[in-house]
């Protein structure tokens, strides 16, 4: 097994030249004569050593055009966020695109049972799920369990994750000693900090708060990553007509200042950290005044971001296949599929969120998370696009073949089939009468009893049991201290 993500031969594009300079342009005005809030003495004092123009009283920190220029040449252009093993890696870089799963919903959709609260054994069981799944490349804690203290949540979704998949882990941290200790969970596993930075299996993601403002916990999680070394994709997530302008443009000037006042200080901090770059845009649904992430609007901005990030050379993680249904229904179908697609197409390295959202991320569905892992598998297909050479026009199979026969038996079928068909696993194409004779299953049968099918026979790789022994250790030291 290996992770493969897909190279997108003709990239989706939203804007001219011009138009990526005139946001640029915008976006360096906002930074230079609105600036950022940083709410965190040490990180002031780093940007006005660094050159910004600090006010300690109000927390504002603005920007000169320079700072900006020099963290955007600064960062890598290609970034690899590491599994447990190498097959599982992924390297973020211009045009590749890979998906990540979704994250910390509070309930689960129970087909039978109704909704219900998320607890510590679905985290357990969902990480085994996206294991399996071979189009969740990257993952993400697709729960946050009701169960489970909230002070030190994130350090228990972070030592169940690293035992139940080999596969990258992008998370989140409760400030800095959040990102400390689980920095010394995942080090466990590959024997030390310095192997950690060596194969980072494990990136956190602090996140600004929309408009403008950095708290402390973020900026905590942000320093103490590129003070290490070690893969932090920082983040914006504003809501359009509500926390950024309405116009799409406007959102994205937002989005874009925030992220880059983030990758300025870590610049600052440390000339050569790993930076990814990360949008989660929504809008404000202007008839009910609820936010909407399942909208076409967040295709269209993430979009519109990849296509930035390509003009700065600089990794990008977006977001799609979201839903603001609360059903497995037609709205989750379509809105999943375009979110999904449109962000894919503009050359978005890393699409998170991406499988079991439901009710913007409230909600999850174990049966949608296998669902979205077959329309990701679809959309990857569309990505490759149609390939044009001498095989693929088969000019001599279709001499070889003629009029009036098929082309079932020939080699060229058998070699192509796989390459050329994405074959689903969960989409119904039997005849009518077949499909009866069969049970009648639709979509959500069919993910229920792969579900059931994964986790009775799906086996992770084990971890040393003197490893594990030693996570678990370490995860209660840590909580007996943190809630003492």
């Amino acid at each position: 097994m290996g992770i493969e993500g897909a190279k997108v031969k003709k990239l989706l594009r939203f804007f001219t030249k011009n138009e990526l300079y005139e946001i640029h342009l915008a976006t360096l005005e906002i930074l230079e004569s609105i600036g950022i809030e940083f709410h965190d003495d040490n990180a002031l004092k780093i940007l006005d050593e660094g050159g910004a123009e600090v006010d300690y009283k109000t927390k504002q920190v603005k920007f000169p055009q320079y700072l900006i220029k020099e963290a955007i040449r600064n960062n890598p252009n290609t970034i690899t966020l590491c599994g447990r093993y190498p097959e599982y890696d992924v390297k973020l870089e211009n045009g590749k695109v890979y998906f990540a799963s979704g994250a910390n919903a509070l309930y689960i959709l129970d087909k039978d049972k109704g909704i219900r609260d998320a607890l510590i054994e679905d985290c357990i069981k969902l990480a085994r799920i996206a294991d399996a799944l071979e189009n969740i490349h990257v993952y993400l804690t697709l729960v946050s369990p009701l169960d489970a203290p909230p002070t030190g949540v994130d350090r228990i979704r972070c030592a169940i994750a690293l035992k139940n998949t080999c596969k990258h882990f992008f998370h989140d941290a409760q400030g800095k000693e959040g990102a400390l200790d689980q920095i010394k969970i995942a080090s466990i596993i590959v024997g030390g900090e310095e192997e950690l930075r060596k194969r980072p299996i494990i990136s956190l993601a602090p996140c600004i708060t929309s408009p403008f403002r950095w708290g402390k916990d973020a900026i905590e999680v942000l320093m103490v990553m590129s003070e290490k070394n070690l893969p932090h994709i920082i983040s914006s997530e504003p809501m359009s007509g509500a926390t950024s302008p309405v116009t799409l443009a406007g959102s994205i000037v937002q989005q874009n200042a925030e992220i880059l006042s983030g990758l300025v200080l870590s610049k600052l901090i440390n000339k050569r950290s790993p930076a990814i770059l990360c949008t989660l845009p929504s809008i404000m649904d202007m008839k009910t005044g609820n936010i909407s992430m399942g909208c076409i609007e967040l295709a269209l901005m993430c979009g519109g971001m990849a296509q930035l990030m390509q003009y700065y050379n600089i990794p990008y993680v977006g977001s799609g296949g979201i839903s603001d249904s609360k059903l497995m229904d037609e709205q989750a179908a379509y809105e999943k599929a375009l979110t999904l697609l449109i962000p894919a197409l503009a050359g978005t390295n890393l699409i998170h969120l991406s499988s079991g959202m439901l009710e913007s991320i409230l909600t999850l569905s174990y049966e949608q998370v296998v669902i979205d892992n077959e329309i990701i598998g679809m959309v990857l297909r569309a990505l490759k696009g149609i390939e044009v050479n001498s095989e693929t026009l088969a000019i001599d199979v279709i001499k070889s073949v003629g009029a009036g026969k098929h082309y079932l038996k020939h080699k060229h079928t058998l070699k192509n089939l796989r390459k050329e068909h994405f074959i689903p696993e969960i989409s119904d194409r039997l005849a009518r009468k077949t499909w009866l004779n069969m049970g009648a299953k639709d979509a959500i049968d069919k993910a229920k009893e792969k579900i059931e099918k994964i986790l009775s026979t799906h086996q992770i790789i084990p971890l040393d049991k003197d490893i594990e022994k030693e996570i678990d250790n370490t995860l209660n030291q840590i909580m007996k201290k943190l809630l003492s």
